[in-house]
């Protein structure tokens, strides 16, 4: 029962109705289309790793789907994305599949407020209109 709960907080229907219907409209035929992960770098950008085979000549997006499944369990703190290609003409597409929530930073230390004084100008002119 975890592993359930697990999946439907890993991903989500949407998704994969997304992934069907770019399969369908756009990657069918001579597209190879590769499932990447990023790993961040000592450099602070992403490097990309290919998740297992590519796929070539997809008729449809269920082994595609579940391929994407798989690699969200393997690697859920990493962005996930498809890279596609062709080679005539040659083409290339990027679609994000996942992108992880990054915690905001901690929040500076909070500094003690200054303290309000004012100006001599304004000070000047109260005392001229008390007098």
């Amino acid at each position: 029962m975890q592993l359930d709960s697990y999946y439907i907080k890993l991903t989500c229907l949407a998704l994969f109705n997304k992934v069907e219907n770019l399969v369908q409209h756009s990657l069918r035929g001579d597209w190879i289309v590769r499932i990447q992960y990023g790993v961040s770098t000592s450099d602070n950008t992403l490097g990309w790793h290919q998740w297992q085979s590519p796929f070539f000549a997809l008729q449809n997006a269920r082994s595609l789907n579940e391929a994407i499944l798989a690699c969200r369990l393997n690697y859920p703190l990493h962005p996930v994305r498809l890279y596609a290609e062709k080679v005539r003409p040659e083409s290339h597409f990027i679609y994000w599949i996942h992108t992880p929530d990054h915690q905001a930073p901690p929040p500076a230390e909070s500094l003690p407020e200054p303290r309000y004084t004012q100006p001599a100008l304004i000070l000047d002119y109260q005392q001229a209109r008390a007098s």
